[in-house]
């Protein structure tokens, strides 16, 4: 009963909107100007979209990203001292009607919850991503120089990178380094590059993200590869700016082991020229 009621505090958004009037979007945007080093202040109608834009970015960190029935589970215990199991059912029962009453006991049991647990939850949840900024072109369009990256890092415990996917990782020769690269071949895939175009298992890819800004160069290893096979536990990647990329093409196939996650969104960007936020950037999937 304890962990209905809490399904219940889940599926409605309740717990995750009580969760985002407790942040500090103050604060969150007071860092991100200075980390910035934006050209202006925020005025006051950017301020509001930057409250928006975390409220948003909130919900993928924190409940997206969490381990699964992370907040059912630990709301769940929070009710088995709380409350008793009659007073529960009851709750479950009356749930519909309860969340509509502002001085519900839903509700206070939900504000207090977050005012107790949350400190001691959040770090637990945080440890599930990892952000990461932008700082070359190897993958535009797909990513901009000065956009802010957050990056799933458990996504590869349970499963295995599929092509396609966007990962963070870093080559354990080049000390210090974080590469962002799209997943091209996975283990055993045999690649080839000719003419810039790339081939997995002897198809042609189709790749509308890439980008191409030099011709093909004969003899060159970035536009004329392999076969290769990729090896065991390793994958093959690729910039998408395909010219502008060091990738598995120069260092090698990456091992598993040094993939530190999936990127999964984009939560903040700045032009590095004009020092201006591109809002239309903002709290995009990466794709």
């Amino acid at each position: 009963m304890f962990h209905q009621l809490a399904g219940l505090e889940v599926a409605s958004d309740r717990l995750y909107q009580s969760i985002a009037d407790h942040a500090d979007v103050a604060g969150f945007s007071h860092q991100l100007e200075v980390e910035s080093d934006l050209a202006s202040p925020f005025t006051p109608s950017e301020m509001e979209r930057i409250a928006q834009s975390f409220v948003r970015s909130l919900k993928v960190m924190l409940f997206d990203l969490a381990p699964d029935n992370f907040w059912e589970h630990q709301l769940a215990k929070y009710y088995a001292v709380t409350l008793s199991a009659r007073e529960t059912q009851q709750l479950v029962k009356q749930y519909r009607s309860e969340i509509l009453i502002p001085t519900s006991r839903v509700q206070e049991l939900r504000w207090n919850f977050v005012a107790d647990r949350l400190p001691d939850l959040l770090p637990a949840v945080r440890a599930q991503s990892h952000p990461f900024q932008i700082s070359n072109e190897a993958m535009v369009p797909a990513f901009l120089p000065g956009d802010h990256v957050i990056a799933h890092r458990v996504a590869y415990h349970a499963a295995e990178p599929q092509r396609g996917d966007v990962v963070v990782y870093r080559y354990p020769d080049v000390k210090g380094t974080l590469f962002l690269h799209r997943v091209i071949g996975v283990p055993g895939d045999r690649i080839e590059v000719r003419h810039q175009v790339v081939s997995v298992n002897d198809e042609a890819l189709t790749e509308p993200y890439i980008q191409h800004t030099d011709p093909s160069m004969a003899g060159n290893v970035r536009d004329n590869l392999g076969p290769i096979t990729v090896p065991p536990d390793a994958y093959f990647v690729l910039g998408d700016n395909r010219e502008e990329s060091l990738d598995s093409r120069f260092l090698g196939p990456i091992g598993k082991a040094h993939i530190l996650g999936q990127a999964v969104f984009i939560y903040w960007s700045v032009d590095p020229s004009s020092r201006t936020p591109r809002w239309d950037r903002l709290n995009q999937p990466v794709q």
